[in-house]
């Protein structure tokens, strides 16, 4: 059996950083301008969606989770209703349909008020492994957010993955 090297110790740690990373981000967007631009009620549809996040982290969680597939269903250009739908499969630690989510999240909303999504995106390709994506999507969300915190927290993300992608170049040498 192979013993644990320098670069095993260094992925686990850099995975750990991306773990608790992900814990000390938001877990809902800041603002949701999205909701005032369609022909459906805003306070029906923030309802209903209030009302499955509540299930799901109550005592009905699957209810929860179909409410929010109908949402989607009903409402596919809604940022927002992905965007629960992308926290909770990460919670589930369906890492890949988290990362599928997450990505509609960025691709619907071209106004940039999610910018945490891009750093889901990314902290969801790290769990997967895909490094360069995941510095290509925390590189985005670096830009876009204001949070002087959240920039500090992803520069040491973004070095960790750097440094795991050179001891993996280097391991495959």
């Amino acid at each position: 059996m192979r013993r644990w090297g320098t670069v095993h110790y260094l992925a686990l740690a850099g995975a750990l950083a991306v773990v608790v990373l992900l814990f000390l981000l938001p877990r809902t967007p800041r603002t949701a301008p999205a909701l005032e631009q369609t022909a459906v009620a805003p306070d029906d549809l923030q309802r209903r969606l209030d009302e499955a996040v509540a299930l799901v982290n109550g005592q009905e969680p699957m209810q929860g989770i179909m409410l929010l597939r109908q949402l989607a269903e009903e409402h596919p250009e809604r940022p927002e209703v992905h965007w629960h739908l992308g926290l909770f499969s990460l919670q589930s630690g369906q890492v890949d349909k988290a990362a599928a989510r997450f990505r509609k999240v960025v691709e619907l909303d071209t106004a940039g008020t999610l910018p945490e999504a891009w750093s889901m995106l990314g902290q969801s390709y790290a769990m997967m492994d895909s490094i360069l994506p995941a510095i290509e999507a925390l590189t985005r969300y670096r830009q876009l957010t204001p949070d002087p915190e959240a920039q500090k927290a992803t520069d040491k993300a973004l070095e960790e993955l750097k440094i795991n992608l050179d001891e993996q170049d280097h391991a495959l040498r």
